[in-house]
């Protein structure tokens, strides 16, 4: 069985596509486990709407407070075999299941993404970094190589090393990468965007190639505060140096300024990579942005040689 992971928070207007979609799906045997944390809307009633006529579909209130947290509660009430985080104003596509195979087969899995606007439009095609599968894990450690929640999934075993998170984390995303780079035995890249990424006005932190100046240094403290975590996370650093971050603090403590020159960005110690990509984000928002794309656009088509 797969179980998914919902939380939720203020999302009345799509939460609905999200669960629907799942009902949609009979190719295997599943549950929604959705976790209101705390809405001053209508979300936790209409989830709960699903739920009296889908006994697949449970809805329960936050215990506690916050996506980290919630999401550890969601684990705590989960029985499947395969875990899956699927944000509440997202949608898994019905393709997912297509590979189930697979997923019995491999220890975890990371699929890519359309990118939408509010209404499903298709606006890009989200890739995966390769990086996070081609690269040992100390690479990935040292370089805090990511992706999204939502486009991984994973067996039990891995899980209970991923599950329970540090109730400090600022936020999962890196958190469950590298815990999974870490355990699982192998990884199967499922090459086919598989899951509709929504972008509308009511996300906290702006979409993921939202290079606003506020929205760069919201991410960038965050960052920081992400790796004060990991250095004391046994799971995470055991075998490690805490000077394995040193780079990445570097470049999040210049991310992280509210003005840096770029006699500033290209003095430092970063390497040159990191330099011109500090320096696009910081100077020139809108070419990160169509480069952010690009390099996308690239992968995809490399994967296809």
């Amino acid at each position: 069985m797969i179980s998914f992971i919902m939380t939720a928070k203020n999302t009345e207007r799509y939460i609905g596509d999200a669960i629907s979609a799942l009902q949609k799906i009979d190719k295997a045997e599943w549950e929604l486990i959705v976790i209101d944390d705390h809405s001053e809307d209508n979300t936790y009633k209409i989830a709960e709407g699903y739920a009296e006529k889908d006994r697949r579909v449970k809805v329960y209130i936050n215990k506690y407070k916050g996506k980290v947290k919630g999401t550890n509660y969601g684990y705590s009430l989960s029985k499947g075999d395969i875990i899956k985080c699927i944000d509440s104003d997202d949608v898994l596509l019905p393709d997912f299941f297509d590979f189930l195979d697979e997923l019995n087969n491999y220890d975890a899995h990371c699929h890519n993404a359309y990118i939408t606007d509010k209404n499903f439009k298709k606006r890009y095609l989200y890739n995966v970094n390769p990086y996070i599968l081609t690269k040992d894990y100390g690479f990935v450690l040292e370089n805090l190589v990511s992706i999204p929640k939502w486009s991984w999934s994973f067996k039990r075993e891995v899980a209970d090393k991923v599950f329970p998170m540090p109730e400090s984390l600022p936020f999962e995303d890196v958190w469950i990468s590298l815990t999974i780079k870490r355990f699982a035995q192998n990884i199967h890249f499922i090459d086919k965007p598989v899951y509709y990424y929504r972008q509308h006005e009511n996300q906290t932190f702006g979409g993921i190639v939202n290079f606003n100046k506020d929205v760069v240094i919201f991410r960038a403290n965050r960052q920081l505060k992400l790796i004060d975590v990991l250095k004391e996370e046994k799971r995470i650093i055991n075998g490690y140096s805490n000077d394995i971050f040193d780079k990445a603090k570097l470049f999040n403590t210049l991310m992280a300024k509210d003005r840096v020159s770029l006699w500033e960005i290209f003095k430092s110690d970063l390497c040159f990579l990191l330099k011109v990509k500090l320096a696009l984000i910081k100077k020139f928002p809108l070419l990160a942005k169509n480069t952010a794309i690009f390099k996308w656009k690239l992968e995809y088509l490399s994967s296809k040689i």
